[in-house]
């Protein structure tokens, strides 16, 4: 399922890569004695055949472990096997702390960390979580750690103003390995509409216990995810045997074109993308054409290797999958 909060959706998992010709979608017919182990179905796409960089002899541009998304070129031919766990950068709108769990001193930081807490990220390095997050903040976190089960499931910890504006973040924590990872989001502003969020939601909860049949059952949750959320277009997917998906329902606002029932090839959702899908409930891209922000150090110093970001709300997305999303006329997605 993928809601659009900006203009149009796409397929559902990150890696696609980008329509080819005058429309958006890209028509591939499958003829009717190509070997192939599905039914036929015509198909629509929105990649866009790029000549490799690299040849057959080359070696994989992440080879080193040490992949970010800023330096490394990603192809249709490479891109099942790009490292999309440990994408080395995050989107631009957070900032991430890595902190070693002993003593939650910071390892890793985000190279945004100057443009929301007004330091260069060497000053942060090395030096406890404190001089990130102030005396309060540092406290705070580690009376937090001490008190839960720090694990791979990202949970909210606290609020708390950062930098010299004062400006509010949620931190949100997790861990693996020895190491602490804390992702801070601009706390959002709050909208009338979400003071009703409670009967919005036991209101969908009804519906979808009303649902009679699989069929009604997923229409219903495009629309009440819709109603829920008020973006422009969700879109529930099927995926098949042979990992094609199908759109199987769809809300969308009435200006846009429908996409329901359209069929899309499995090489649209690469393979490591699908792994991902299976250890997280929800991706959400909220400004797809935002810059990315690399890690600093990329390789962290603690365990000598990439940062496995699996689990960041603030994971950085593939490129091919943001090209796919702009060949589409998509500004955001949530998965």
């Amino acid at each position: 399922m993928e809601g659009i909060p900006c203009k149009a959706g796409g397929s559902g998992g990150e890696g696609g890569c980008g329509p080819e010709g005058d429309h958006p979608i890209r028509r591939r017919d499958i003829p009717i004695d190509e070997p192939l182990a599905f039914p036929r179905y015509t198909f629509f796409s929105t990649r866009r055949m790029k000549s490799p960089t690299l040849s057959g002899n080359e070696p994989s541009p992440w080879a080193d472990g040490l992949y970010s998304i800023k330096r490394h070129g990603v192809t249709i031919s490479n891109c099942d096997s790009e490292p999309v766990q440990t994408p080395g950068c995050i989107q631009a709108h957070g900032v991430l702390l890595v902190l070693d769990s002993e003593g939650l001193t910071v390892l890793q930081v985000s190279e945004n960390v100057s443009e929301h807490l007004g330091q260069m990220p060497e000053y942060y390095l090395g030096g406890p979580a404190e001089a990130v997050l102030g005396e309060t903040g540092g406290l705070k976190l580690r009376d937090f750690c001490q008190r839960e089960t720090i694990d791979r499931n990202p949970i909210y910890a606290f609020t708390h103003a950062l930098g010299n504006t004062g400006a509010e973040y949620d931190l949100l924590v997790h861990g693996m390995d020895g190491l602490i990872v804390v992702e801070c989001e601009p706390r959002p502003e709050m909208e009338e509409r979400s003071v009703d969020s409670y009967s919005l939601v036991k209101r969908s909860v009804g519906r979808l216990q009303a649902a009679l049949t699989l069929d009604e059952f997923c229409q219903t949750v495009a629309a009440e995810v819709r109603a829920v959320t008020g973006i422009d277009r969700v879109m529930v997917y099927k995926f098949h045997e042979d990992f094609h998906g199908e759109v199987v329902a769809e809300s969308k606002r009435e200006d846009l074109a429908p996409w329901l029932g359209l069929h899309y090839p499995a090489e649209d959702i690469p393979w490591p993308a699908r792994e991902i899908f299976k250890k997280i409930w929800v991706r959400p891209l909220p400004d797809a054409a935002g810059p990315l922000i690399e890690i600093v150090p990329l390789q962290n110093p603690l365990t000598g290797k990439a940062l496995d970001m699996t689990h960041c709300g603030l994971r950085g997305a593939s490129v091919m999958y943001t090209e796919y999303l702009a060949n589409m006329g998509v500004a955001a997605s949530l998965t």
